[in-house]
C-alpha cells in the first residue's frame, strides 16, 4: 500500500498530474483573453461605428407638440390613448385631455380634433367615464338622447355595415357602389359621392381607437379646378365667401366635388400618415355622441346662433373645441337619401344647423336630402380623416 508502486502513491501523481493540466489550461486560457482584448482595443475595432440607441418614443400628450415623423400612440393624464399620426402635431394649449377635445395640426395649421371610440375616461378617478360606439344614430329630438341605429361593430367583432340600414324612413350609408363617385351625367344618374373607403375607415377607427374630425367647415386652399382644390380647416378669413380668395369659406359647391376636394387634401402625400375624405354618417353621428358624453346636453338639439352668414370658428358655436356644427352652413355628407320630393331627386343628405333657417327642427343632428349636382349659399363641407393602416 505504501511501497513506490503502492496505491497511496499512485493518488498522490494522479493528483499532480490533474494540477499540472489545470494550471496549463489558465495559462492558455489567459494568453486567449489577452488576444482578444488586444483585437479589441486594435485600430480596427475603434473604426466601428456604434449605432445610438434607439430614442425613447413619446408616451403623453406634452410629448407630441412638434410634428412627428411617424404615427405615435400617447396618453392624456387620464389615461386615454390618442393616435397622434405621422406630419401632426398637438395644439397643446387648446388643451391636453381628451374630453375637452385633442386638436392636432399639420404643417399649415389645418386642424382636425380627435373623436374617440371605445371608453373614454373623464378624470382620474377611473370610474368616470362613457363607452362610445362607432355608429350611425337617431337623436331624440326634445333631450338629445342618441339610440343606435346600425353599429360599425361591437367590441373586435365587425357587423355588417355594407347593409343598406334606413334611418328615418329615407337615409342611407353605401359602402360600395360600382360608381363610388356617383359622377356620371354630372350626377344627373341621381347618385351622390359615397365614402372612399367605408370599410378602410371601419378597420382604422378599430384598430387606432378613434379618428378625426375638422374643427372648422371647410375654406378655400389651392388649386385652380376641383381636380386639384385642397381645402383649408382653420378660421376663415375672407368676408366675399368667394372661391377666388383664399381663406374664404366655401359654400356654393356641389356634393360631387365636395367629396373630391375633401379627398385631394392629403391624397398621395407621403409625409403625413392619414387619408381625408368628406365626412360619412358612422363620423358625424358618432361625433355627436362624443360632444354629448362629455358634458355637453342635448348639442344634438342646438339650432344655429348666427343668422347670417359669417366666418368660421368666429360666432361662439364651439363644443369639445369643434366650431359650427350646429350652426352658420349646413355641410353635405357620403350618406344618401332616397327622398324624392316632386320632381327634384334628393340623393343626398346634409347634416347640421344653418343661419339660412331658423326653426327648432334645423338643429346639429338633422338630416336633410339635396340634389348631389346642385350648389347652395349655405351649405359648405366638412372633412373626417382616420390613420393609415401600417
Amino acid at each position: 500500500m505504501f511501497s513506490d508502486d503502492g496505491i497511496i502513491n499512485k493518488a498522490k501523481e494522479a493528483a499532480n498530474s490533474m494540477n499540472n493540466a489545470v494550471a496549463n489550461d489558465q495559462t492558455e486560457l489567459n494568453d486567449l483573453l489577452e488576444e482578444l482584448n488586444e483585437i479589441m482595443n486594435s485600430e480596427w475595432n475603434n473604426n466601428i461605428e456604434i449605432p445610438d440607441p434607439e430614442p425613447d418614443l413619446p408616451t403623453s400628450i406634452e410629448d407630441v407638440t412638434e410634428i412627428q415623423d411617424e404615427t405615435v400612440t400617447v396618453e392624456d393624464e387620464y389615461g386615454n390613448k390618442v393616435t397622434i399620426p405621422k406630419g401632426f402635431e398637438v395644439v397643446e394649449e387648446e388643451g391636453t385631455t381628451v374630453p375637452e377635445g385633442i386638436v392636432i395640426q399639420d404643417k399649415d395649421g389645418n386642424q382636425f380634433v380627435w373623436i374617440p371610440v371605445g371608453r373614454v375616461y373623464k378624470d382620474n378617478t377611473g370610474t368616470n367615464y362613457s363607452d362610445i360606439q362607432l355608429g350611425r344614430y337617431t337623436f331624440n329630438t326634445s333631450n338629445g338622447t342618441p339610440t343606435p341605429v346600425q353599429l360599425a361593430y361591437t367590441e373586435e367583432n365587425p357587423e355588417n355595415y355594407k347593409q343598406l340600414v334606413t334611418i328615418n324612413s329615407y337615409y342611407q350609408e353605401y359602402a360600395t357602389r360600382e360608381n363610388p363617385d356617383g359622377i356620371a351625367s354630372n350626377g344627373t344618374n341621381g347618385l351622390n359621392a359615397i365614402a372612399k373607403d367605408l370599410a378602410g375607415f371601419v378597420d382604422s377607427v378599430k384598430n387606432n381607437g378613434g379618428y378625426y374630425l375638422a374643427r372648422y367647415e371647410a375654406s378655400y386652399g389651392s388649386g385652380s379646378s376641383v381636380a386639384d382644390y385642397k381645402p383649408l380647416s382653420q378660421v376663415s378669413k375672407a368676408t366675399s365667401f368667394s372661391k377666388s380668395k383664399v381663406g374664404s369659406l366655401w359654400n356654393n359647391v356641389t356634393q360631387l366635388d365636395a367629396a373630391k376636394i375633401s379627398r385631394n387634401m392629403y391624397n398621395n402625400d407621403s409625409n403625413v400618415g392619414v387619408e381625408s375624405d368628406l365626412v360619412n354618417s358612422y363620423a358625424y353621428d358618432t361625433a355627436i355622441v362624443f360632444i354629448q358624453e362629455m358634458g355637453n346636453e342635448n348639442y344634438a338639439n342646438k339650432t344655429s346662433v348666427n343668422s347670417s352668414i359669417a366666418n368660421t370658428g368666429t360666432i361662439g358655436d364651439k363644443v369639445c373645441n369643434i366650431h359650427d356644427m350646429a350652426s352658420n352652413c349646413r355641410e353635405w355628407s357620403t350618406e344618401y337619401s332616397t327622398h324624392t320630393p316632386s320632381s327634384t331627386a334628393r340623393p343626398c343628405v346634409t347634416r347640421g344647423g344653418t343661419y339660412y333657417y331658423s326653426d327648432s327642427g334645423n338643429c346639429t343632428a338633422i338630416r336633410n336630402g339635396r340634389n348631389a349636382a346642385n350648389k347652395y349659399g349655405y351649405i359648405s363641407f366638412r372633412l373626417a380623416l382616420y390613420v393609415k393602416q401600417h
